[in-house]
Parts: C-alpha cells; sequence; structure tokens
C-alpha cells in the first residue's frame, strides 16, 4: 500500500517542487534586473535560503506520507495543502497587482517554520498514541 500511494505522489511532488523552484527564479530575475549588484546578491541569498528551507521542511512531510499509515499520513499533508493554496493566493495577487505580497519570501518561510512546528507536534502525537494503544493491547 505504501509503494502505491508513493508512486501516486510522485507527479505531485515534482509538479510542487518546480513550482516552488520556478517563483523564486522568476522574482529574483526581475528583482536583479531593477536593483543594484550587492542588494541582488543579497536577494539571491535570501530566496536560497527560503527554498532550502521549504524544500527541506516539505521532504518532512512527504516522508510522514510515504511511511505513516493513511490517516497519519493525511495528517502530514495537510500542510502542503496550506502551501499549494497559499502560493496560489502569492502568485495570483503578484499577478494582479506586482507590488503586493513584497515580502513573500518571509510568508513561505513562515510556513516552512510552521510546518517543522507541527510535525514536530504531529510526531509526538503519533508516538504517544502508538505507546498508549501498545500498553493497552498488552495488559490482561
Amino acid at each position: 500500500m505504501n509503494s502505491h500511494h508513493a508512486r501516486r505522489l510522485s507527479p505531485l511532488t515534482t509538479q510542487w517542487l518546480a513550482a516552488l523552484t520556478l517563483v523564486p527564479v522568476s522574482s529574483t530575475a526581475s528583482a536583479t534586473a531593477a536593483s543594484s549588484g550587492s542588494a541582488s546578491a543579497w536577494n539571491l541569498v535570501i530566496v536560497l535560503i527560503v527554498v532550502a528551507a521549504t524544500v527541506g521542511s516539505g521532504i518532512l512531510n512527504f516522508a510522514a506520507i510515504r511511511q505513516w499509515n493513511r490517516n497519519w499520513g493525511l495528517v502530514s499533508s495537510l500542510p502542503l495543502l496550506g502551501l499549494l493554496l497559499w502560493s496560489a493566493i502569492i502568485l495570483t495577487a503578484k499577478a494582479i497587482d506586482p507590488s503586493s505580497h513584497m515580502l513573500w519570501q518571509l510568508e513561505i518561510f513562515a510556513w516552512a517554520m510552521l510546518n517543522m512546528i507541527y510535525m514536530v507536534t504531529a510526531m509526538t502525537a503519533k508516538r504517544m498514541f502508538a505507546k498508549r494503544d501498545g500498553q493497552e493491547s498488552t495488559q490482561p
């Protein structure tokens, strides 16, 4: 069941990562054209940090989806749905008004950090429930 579930998520994973990496590249390209060399270098560093943190945080979710059973896998996929929706909001707002979401890097980075807290909480809860279920099954 897990291998079938993982194969089904592979195209979604690829599309998500491709979209995630294309947004910073296009924004960085426009930022570098409009700003000086020093400021654009810092913008690129910030974008790379945001992309690295977001990809690292998202990989934790994908690993949990592959390893955990169906219900816990759904719990771990909720933040990815939130990232997808928020990215769509940012992209739509930027298409309508380029001056909106000027701190989109901070918004995505905040998602990555909140996702880490969420996943640690989910892992702790899963472990506590598994421990409790193990204790209940061994008692006569």
